[in-house]
């Protein structure tokens, strides 16, 4: 009786429930007083700027219930902010989040969200009483009296101003300045939506505003006999947990033994993200030139002009982005899991399709396969024979279960190595001219450090993400015919690189012309330069990577694994 007559007191009284809506939208930006870097007045800006939004936003009708309703919208975007907030423990929903949300298929959502329960149940705790609190008073018809709505108003228009008045001291350290469309929450959160938009419609022009792009490319140096070159893009694998970069588990017993392969071991990627980190592998597009991947086609269209048959195998689901695009300029493109699909494909199915696609053709190849590697769920990316460490299954992302979760991602690692020794066998077998080219198309957090990040993606990438495995592996018939590259390759195995050298290698590799290729970022030839490695801000800035908002625990694995910078 005590509870009913509190909820008809509270519903009774609408300044009560006005309140409490503004409380509510308030923390995020609470959340993000103890994470932003910004300082006194900027931190002031964070309450005082959403406050002022929101007191004028619930004064804009009567029917404060209606108004709760109305802005459900706003609800969502709190209820993602925070979720960020217990993956990343910092900063507001990036642009590139709105965008895997796009392109992210069912089951991979499945997957994270069955990790995240935690996460969720807190946000179902703050947002659906708060749904529910508006629901109520709509159907009551619980109204603000017109002088507390213009009350409220004025507040929050004078609070406004006064906002703009502090905008000029305030300032945030990592860019050494303050904008409103990207320092105020949901201001920011709102523009990264509205940019992440324009990109998108970008993208779906890509067909018609790269429609007449072509290389000019041709194969200056045939070999003696048939050629195999193979693009390996692997997925959300760091070297931190691969034994061939010194990690304590053997995870790569296979490559270690491997005499052909050249382990580059300072690599970086652009971007923390799948959708940009594989457009610059697979294109001319880099941090510093990001926008010539509008106009441009991939390295798929290259070696087509040079005379190779091209595959592109993924097992990945196609998701709109521009690896679609990128696909479909292959002469052969197949996709082995769907959006819809829950069923689980191993990365080995993409051989099947190779040794397949080898034995019905005698053309030159360029392959590229696209793995799942080691995404998250981690258990779902490898056969139970590779189940090596235990315990393995992940039911839960929290620091009490980080062991189970490492176990589970050295077991994606072990399978890895697998998959890439099957791939050194097949080539061999074929006794073409072959090599292939590994690289991760980003790493991974796995609740490493105090500042508890999990996966990838995350406004600010880490060192985790940053770093990752690059390979090149070089038959012995290649080795026999072209020994200057193979040579080259050795040479160039410890000087920095990033994941824009991946297009010119692969065409400096198989010596394919065209006045698009940069010998100066060839890993296989003699014109290598040593350049300051960029990143690709989440607006597509192109800055520092040691200045892309790292750690002071980043920059100490920096140091202690000799990554320049």
């Amino acid at each position: 009786m005590g509870i009913k007559k509190l909820w008809e007191d509270f519903l009774d009284s609408p300044a009560k429930i006005f309140v409490c809506f503004i409380a509510v939208n308030l923390i995020p930006s609470v959340g993000l007083l103890f994470t932003e870097p910004l300082n006194g007045w900027g931190k002031i800006l964070l309450i005082l700027f959403p406050a002022a939004v929101y007191l004028m936003l619930y004064s804009g009708l009567k029917n404060i219930g209606l108004t709760q309703l109305l802005l459900i919208p706003l609800l969502i975007i709190h209820a993602f902010q925070m979720v960020v907030f217990y993956l990343f423990g910092e900063e507001v929903i990036a642009v590139d989040m709105f965008l895997n949300v796009l392109t992210t298929n069912a089951s991979e959502a499945g997957e994270l969200l069955g990790g995240l329960l935690a996460a969720i149940g807190l946000v179902v705790l703050i947002y659906v009483p708060t749904i529910v609190v508006s629901m109520a008073a709509y159907r009551r018809r619980v109204r603000l009296s017109p002088a507390f709505r213009r009350h409220s108003f004025l507040c929050g228009a004078a609070l406004l101003l006064i906002c703009f008045m502090l905008r000029i001291p305030a300032k945030n350290r990592n860019t050494d300045r303050y904008a409103f469309h990207e320092d105020a929450y949901p201001a920011n959160v709102c523009y990264n939506l509205y940019f992440a938009r324009q990109k998108w419609l970008k993208t779906r022009k890509y067909p018609e505003t790269s429609r007449d792009f072509t290389f000019g490319a041709f194969h200056s140096e045939p070999a003696a006999q048939r050629e195999i070159y193979v693009l390996v893009i692997g997925e959300t694998s760091r070297p931190e947990n691969w034994s061939l970069y010194g990690y304590s588990r053997n995870t790569t017993p296979h490559l270690q033994q491997d005499s052909n392969l050249v382990v580059i071991r300072d690599a970086l990627t652009q971007s923390n993200t799948t959708h940009k980190s594989v457009s610059i592998m697979l294109t001319t597009a880099s941090a510093e030139n990001y926008e010539v991947i509008y106009s441009r086609k991939s390295i798929l269209t290259a070696f087509r002009e040079a005379g190779f048959r091209t595959i592109f195998l993924s097992n990945q689901s196609a998701n709109r982005s521009f690896t679609d695009y990128f696909s479909q300029q292959a002469d052969e493109c197949t996709y082995f899991r769907f959006s819809n699909e829950l069923t689980n494909h191993h990365d080995e199915v993409l051989l099947t399709e190779l040794e397949e696609t080898i034995r019905r053709s005698e053309e030159n190849l360029f392959v590229v396969l696209h793995t799942y590697g080691s995404h998250f769920k981690y258990t779902e990316r490898y056969p139970e024979e590779f189940s090596v460490y235990r315990p393995d299954q992940v039911n839960q992302v929290s620091r009490a279960h980080r062991e189970t979760l490492v176990n589970a991602y050295d077991n994606s690692i072990l399978y890895t190595d697998h998959l890439l020794y099957r791939l050194t066998e097949l080539l061999l077998r074929t006794e073409a001219c072959s090599a292939f080219l590994y690289a991760s198309d980003h790493g991974e957090d796995i609740l490493d450090d105090d500042h508890q990040r999990f996966l990838h993606a995350s406004p600010n990438p880490s060192y985790y993400q940053l770093r990752i495995p690059m390979l090149l592996w070089f038959s012995p018939v290649y080795g026999n015919q072209f020994p200057q590259a193979v040579d080259q390759a050795r040479k160039n195995k410890d000087k920095p690189v990033s994941t824009s050298a991946v297009f010119h290698t692969l065409l400096d590799l198989a010596r394919i012309e065209t006045e698009y290729k940069n010998p100066a970022r060839s890993r296989v030839g003699e014109r290598l330069e040593t350049a300051e490695r960029l990143y690709l801000t989440d607006h597509d800035k192109p800055i520092p990577f040691h200045r892309a908002g790292l750690k002071t625990e980043d920059l100490r694995m920096l140091e202690k694994r000799n990554i320049a910078f």
